[in-house]
């Protein structure tokens, strides 16, 4: 029996060794497993557990620094949001992600020993072109998209992102500009940006997550032509339907399905009771109330036409009523508008329905032929996309209110919000014919005179509003050295409180010195319900 024991014994002890040097042993007291090391902390490199932030259609790449001692031994497995990506040691990516954050892992797997470590990262969708204030910016001939991210939920959170679209965009005419629209595939939609330029072949739109060129205008057209002797003055969109207004007065008309780039623009003229429109301008309103504007130059005089956008983000919705035309109501006054030519118009959304309801409205500018004066016109409409039926009240009594000091080179901001607990009434900026150094500002309904809000050392090229709720207006100035001031109208803790009348240093929450000429600028939505 002794000797038995003294055989098992050493039995033992020959499989302890045998453990002890055999490295593809799973007893993971024992073995010598590879490792990442980061001694410099260098962001390129991989770290456990790390979050790491990136643009949608960017590359993460990730360079691991593993040190094992056989490093032929070792295969590799990248798995993002639970689908395998990569099998090599580094990791070159680009960004798909469809929600905030996904979880994923890094696999190093032993082949001779059949086992793995397993190393845990997330990866946090950078979104800094969602919602902010654009800027067309022209250097050596060409313009380049810069970005002003503004995060919503931190007060005077603003970063500066120069050509966010990565690319130079060719332009010939005096008023490049960026209009926002909005699919209607989903209630989360983010907006698209379409490029506008004199020459159609300069449009294009921008993706509103990445602001990476998608589409050309020319190619949403059929067969990608442009109807003969064809120059781009306007564009609405609407989900379904969309329009763009030549420079001759033709409206040309496409509707598709809910997700962009469906259907395409035909090349026949937009006609309504039998007739081709004269159109002159859009004007886009709030997509829950439903419908756009047409301006059209009719042989009796101007009017207005309403068109059904039927805007619906439901699944059950398919759009039938949308691209459906119809006239105000007689004595409306919206019809057989002689004596003023439209300029320009806003939507006026009611910030606060529930203490102060109102029907949201439209405020239009318009220059009186007779007088060469400007003055302003503002309507309350009530509209059914179910019947496109139609209501319809003034705001002034005198229904033209003639605008001061207003002239063809003014820059105008239209703060488009009424209601609120901390104003009544929406106001407007606007720089006088006189001098375009000065800001005037007067409240948008008051019959009182425009006062001066703040005269500065460079003249202004640029006025933009940025409304997220009725008590937060932040605003963008842009001057034409490049200086770009964000400043702030209505939070209560800087400087007097709630003042949209007169300028303070002390709401100047950050200045930029851009680097170029300042063409346009404009505030981004994001999402269709902000706007």
């Amino acid at each position: 029996m002794k000797r038995y024991k003294m055989l098992l014994l050493a039995v033992v002890a020959a499989l302890v060794t045998g453990c002890y040097s055999d490295d593809t042993n799973t007893d993971y007291k024992t073995i010598d497993l590879p490792v990442i090391d980061n001694p410099e902390n260098d962001l390129a490199l991989f770290v456990p557990n790390r979050a790491y932030k990136i643009k949608l259609a960017d590359h993460l790449q990730i360079t691991p620094n593993v040190v094992y001692k056989d490093m032929k031994d070792l295969s590799y497995r990248w798995v993002i949001d639970g689908k395998e990506v990569a099998t090599t040691k580094d990791l070159d990516w680009e960004c798909d992600m469809e929600t905030n954050r996904v979880y994923c892992y890094y696999e190093i797997h032993r082949n001779s020993a059949g086992n793995s470590t397993i190393f845990s990262f997330t990866i946090e969708l950078d979104q800094p072109y969602v919602t902010g204030y654009s800027l067309l910016v022209e250097k050596d001939g060409a313009l380049r998209y810069d970005f002003i991210s503004y995060t919503v939920a931190a007060l005077y959170t603003f970063d500066y992102y120069e050509n966010g679209a990565g690319m130079q965009i060719p332009f010939t005419g005096s008023n490049p500009r960026l209009q926002e629209y909005w699919s209607c595939e989903k209630a989360s939609i983010v907006g698209n940006e379409m490029f506008l330029d004199d020459k159609p072949e300069n449009c294009a739109s921008f993706n509103g997550e990445t602001l990476l060129q998608e589409m050309t205008l020319q190619q949403e057209f059929m067969n990608e032509t442009f109807p003969a002797n064809f120059r781009v003055k306007d564009f609405m969109h609407g989900g379904f339907v969309s329009y763009v207004l030549a420079d001759d007065g033709r409206v040309f008309q496409r509707k598709g399905s809910r997700i962009y780039y469906t259907g395409r623009f035909l090349d026949l003229p937009v006609r309504y009771n039998g007739k081709q429109i004269n159109g002159t301008k859009f004007i886009t309103a709030r997509y829950s109330e439903g419908y756009g504007l047409i301006y059209d130059q009719a042989e009796d005089g101007g009017r207005f036409l309403l068109v059904n956008l039927d805007y619906s983000t439901a699944e059950s919705d398919s759009g039938e009523r949308a691209g459906n035309i119809t006239e105000f109501p007689d004595g409306s006054g919206m019809s057989g508008i002689t004596d003023y030519e439209l300029v320009d118009g806003w939507f006026i959304k009611d910030a606060n329905a529930m203490a102060y309801p109102q029907q949201s409205g439209v405020m239009m500018l318009f220059r009186k032929k007779s007088d060469g004066k400007y003055y302003m016109r503002e309507v309350k409409i009530t509209y059914t996309m179910r019947t496109s039926a139609v209501e319809i009240s003034e705001v002034y009594e005198e229904v033209y209110r003639e605008l001061p000091e207003f002239g063809p080179d003014s820059k105008v901001c239209v703060v488009r919000v009424d209601g609120g607990s901390y104003y009544k009434s929406g106001y407007m900026f606007y720089t006088p014919a006189s001098n375009p150094r000065k800001v005037l500002v007067k409240e948008r309904t008051s019959k009182t005179a425009p006062t001066e809000f703040h005269t500065f050392d460079q003249d202004v090229v640029a006025i933009v509003e940025g409304t997220m709720k009725s008590n937060n207006c932040y605003m963008l100035f842009a001057l034409a050295d490049g200086t770009v001031m964000m400043y702030t109208t209505s939070n209560r803790n800087v400087g007097s409180g709630v003042n949209f009348l007169t300028f303070e240093e002390e709401r100047v929450i950050q200045k930029y010195q851009v680097d170029g000429k300042i063409r346009w600028a404009g505030f981004k939505y994001g999402g269709y319900s902000n706007f």
